[in-house]
């Protein structure tokens, strides 16, 4: 199977959508192994506060250890989720990276990628306060994961890189953005749909059928992980071609 070709410098949103679903068709039974690890991982502090015989009901939990699982569990999904991306672009390039392989290359990006991830979430804080502002950081940081991985940039420096790219062309990031979300939130909403029903004809209401429609929306999450990846990296190849 042909990798898909580099971003059209200039291209539209169709075009650009166009792109991200090819590399995501080639690339998505190569990647799911390690997407189906990072939308795992966010489930563990829920997993540890349901096992040790807690539930939400009272909100929040105050409990040290959920915290500290909790951050873990975030930035292992960050971690997983970039090496997917890695394993995507060499692809696209004709170098197809094992599992270990992307996660070293992850890892090796790690600290940088925590730090600038923590930023970033900071200044969206602050930004939503305003509201306007924390809009246009939040499109502007939809490459900011590969601006971290494939350029050399600090921390700080990768935030400023991340608006430069974006802020030209912010209004079709948007709109490859909110497609690309309505697209998935429907398939979402009609393949777990689908799920839950063929799990109810096989197996009842029991565990059995509960545990058909959880593995299925997990591989359904994992999917949109993968398409997402695809999407950004798209996107930071074409805004990265036209500002060089």
């Amino acid at each position: 199977m042909n990798s898909p070709g580099p971003p059209v410098r200039g291209a539209s949103v169709s075009e650009w959508l166009e792109r991200a679903v090819q590399l995501f068709r080639v690339t998505l039974l190569k990647c799911l192994p390690l997407a189906t690890i990072a939308v795992l991982c966010p489930y563990v502090p829920t997993l540890y506060w349901v096992a040790t015989g807690h539930d939400f009901s009272h909100g929040l939990p105050k409990d040290v250890t959920y915290w500290v699982l909790y951050v873990i569990a975030a930035a292992l999904t960050l971690f997983i989720a970039s090496a997917v991306m890695l394993q995507q672009r060499s692809i696209a390039l004709g170098v197809a990276f094992s599992s270990s392989t992307s996660l070293a290359a992850a890892a090796r990006r790690l600290p940088a990628l925590l730090v600038t991830w923590l930023l970033a979430n900071l200044s969206l804080a602050a930004g939503f306060l305003l509201l306007v502002p924390g809009v246009f950081l939040l499109v502007c940081y939809l490459v900011l994961v590969p601006v971290v991985l494939f350029e050399r940039h600090n921390p700080y420096m990768a935030l400023v890189r991340c608006v430069l790219l974006v802020r030209p062309q912010w209004w079709k990031i948007l709109a490859a953005l909110v497609i690309t979300v309505v697209v998935m939130l429907a398939g979402l909403l009609v393949v777990g749909a689908l799920l839950q029903i063929l799990a109810t004809l096989l197996a009842g209401e029991g565990p059995v059928a509960y545990a058909i429609a959880a593995t299925g929306s997990l591989a359904i999450s994992a999917v949109a992980l993968a398409l997402l990846d695809a999407l950004m990296l798209t996107l930071h190849s074409a805004l990265a071609s036209s500002s060089a």
